[in-house]
Parts: structure tokens; C-alpha cells; sequence
């Protein structure tokens, strides 16, 4: 049995509301590329869409989003960072609720989500999505895609117990009021 290559992707965007199709479309190319299932690429093409949304939404400052694909062995990790120490909520929605629905996707497109906070402020909001693989596809393509530009993002999730949305997390410091 072969060992498959982690494979990876980071993009920077602007925070405008034009970022997000941006996001989308680099999704799909990507998994495209890495010859991904192509029911994997429509959840990581939503799921994308919901956390950047976010990101665009929050307080995105002169730097924009970040947006990280990891694939590696079974699972496709999604990381969205941005500039908002702000925790991800998730809304309730009613029936005739124009948003609120996001997070709520998230959580059922994915095996498991959270966020951890960055230094010096900032949080990336992460989702991992089931992979599978199709062992008549070769690997082709590099390994590797990054954007020069931008830090690094942690490759996946901090190690031992994950931070969760549910319950709702720890309020942040009353110096940075999240609302």
C-alpha cells in the first residue's frame, strides 16, 4: 500500500464580498487538480463559501482572509483565518430567515469544525471534511501550492482536545467586544 503526499493550498483574498466566488472557484480548481471525488468538492465548494462569507463579514482589516486546503490521507481540512478574535456562533434561523443558516451547514457537511485563536488576535475557523479516494487516479500535479505572500496557517487543528462551538466558547476579553 502506498503512502499518499499531503497535499496543500493557501490563498490570500481581499475581504470584499467578490472574495468569496474567489474562494469558491480556487476550491474547485484545486480539487480539481488534486482529482478529489467530485461530491468532496461540492461540500469543500459550501463549506468554503459559508467560512469565508464569515471572514468577509467580520472585521477583515487591511490583510483580507486566508484560506487553507489541506489534503492528507482521508480528509480534506478547510481553514478560513481572518483578523476577528471573535468566536464563530452559530445563529438560530427561522423559516423565513434570510442568514443565519452558515455554521448550521458547516457542522452537518463536515465530520468535525472549530476555530482556535491566532496571535496576535485574529481566530481561524476550521472544517474537516471526509475525503475518501479513488485509487484508479493517479496524483498528479505539485504537492505543494502556496502562496508566498502570506504566513503559514497551521496545517490542521491544534493537537488534543479541539475547541468547540457547541457549547458556545468562552467569551473573549471585555477589551475586544464581540457582538
Amino acid at each position: 500500500m502506498s503512502r499518499s503526499r499531503s497535499r496543500l493550498s493557501l490563498l490570500t483574498l481581499d475581504s470584499t464580498p467578490a472574495a468569496v466566488a474567489g474562494a469558491r472557484r480556487h476550491t474547485t480548481q484545486v480539487l480539481e487538480c488534486w482529482h478529489a471525488r467530485l461530491e468532496l468538492s461540492d461540500a469543500a465548494r459550501l463549506v468554503v463559501s459559508e467560512l469565508a462569507t464569515n471572514a468577509v463579514r467580520a472585521r477583515g482589516g487591511p490583510h483580507g482572509f486566508t484560506l487553507s486546503l489541506v489534503l492528507r490521507g482521508g480528509s480534506l481540512l478547510v481553514q478560513v483565518g481572518d483578523q476577528d478574535p471573535c468566536p464563530p456562533r452559530p445563529r438560530p434561523a427561522g423559516p423565513d430567515a434570510t442568514g443565519g443558516r452558515g455554521l448550521h451547514l458547516v457542522d452537518e457537511l463536515s465530520a468535525r469544525w472549530g476555530y482556535y485563536r491566532t496571535a496576535p488576535h485574529g481566530k481561524v475557523v476550521w472544517a474537516e471534511l471526509p475525503a475518501g479516494s479513488d485509487p484508479g487516479r493517479s496524483a498528479a500535479g505539485p504537492g505543494t501550492v502556496v502562496d508566498a505572500g502570506q504566513p503559514f496557517l497551521p496545517a490542521s487543528p491544534p493537537s488534543g482536545p479541539l475547541p468547540s462551538v457547541s457549547p458556545p466558547p468562552v467569551s473573549p476579553p471585555s477589551a475586544e467586544p464581540c457582538g
